[in-house]
């Protein structure tokens, strides 16, 4: 009798055991790529900032799954799941209201570059881009911003699938500027099959400094949201 009501509370136990790892919840985290803060290498995604999105999950007891697309898309993917989340991704007022914001991870400081040997694109203060044309990435603060300072698609700005492109539309003269963080130069750079010494920074964007987040869908479980941001706090990533 007793090894019978041995086996049955092993089994109870086992069984506990079970569902709480089937309850435990596995989440799907898009990002772009944007070295060092996130890139492919191999078969893993790796980087900076992915370290850190990386640490935030499994301290918070979660899994993930982390997948790289052009901006615009692991943006669209990542409103159309509830167990998405999204890096490295800037809280601007159009998006706040979209999104549950976990933690930083990540900042850009970025400036108009060009090619070194385009002595004839100088900009002051006032950053003036008339006559200028651009390359950025759909869906990105930068094409925001460039849009705002009058070019138009089509016309003088080159929309991109990601960052890379704009880096080659540079490279080939397509394009007078982009915009980038020159902390990036040397690693992108060398992507598009250029040196840091082809690139010179024209002139810093005050506006498009920014902090850098995870972010979750707005409708992942407030749980789950709660549980990604105290482990991100526990971590120090505030």
């Amino acid at each position: 009798m007793k090894f019978r009501q041995l086996v049955s509370v092993f089994c109870l136990f086992a069984l506990s055991i079970t569902e709480a790892f089937a309850n435990t919840p596995s989440l799907v985290v898009f990002t772009e790529v944007s070295p060092p803060y996130q890139y492919q290498a191999g078969d893993q995604v790796s980087g900076i900032a992915t370290e850190r999105v990386r640490n935030i999950i499994s301290h918070a007891g979660l899994t993930a799954e982390f997948k790289i697309y052009p901006w615009a898309r692991a943006m669209l993917n990542v409103e159309r799941s509830s167990r998405a989340l999204i890096y490295s991704i800037a809280k601007t007022p159009q998006r706040e209201g979209r999104f549950h914001w976990i933690a930083p991870v990540a900042r850009f400081n970025l400036s108009i570059l060009t090619l070194a040997r385009r002595e004839d694109i100088q900009l002051d203060n006032q950053l003036d881009l008339n006559g200028l044309s651009a390359a950025a990435q759909r869906g990105d603060i930068a094409e925001s911003w460039l849009v705002s300072k009058g070019l138009v698609e089509g016309r003088d700005l080159l929309v991109c699938a990601d960052i890379l492109c704009s880096w080659q539309q540079l490279k080939l003269g397509t394009v007078d500027i982009i915009i980038e963080d020159p902390n990036l130069i040397e690693s992108t750079a060398e992507l598009a099959g250029l040196q840091a010494g082809d690139i010179k920074v024209v002139q810093p964007v005050p506006a498009l400094s920014v902090v850098a987040y995870l972010a979750a869908n707005g409708d992942m479980e407030p749980e789950i949201v709660e549980r990604l941001q105290v482990a991100a706090r526990e971590l120090g990533y505030q």
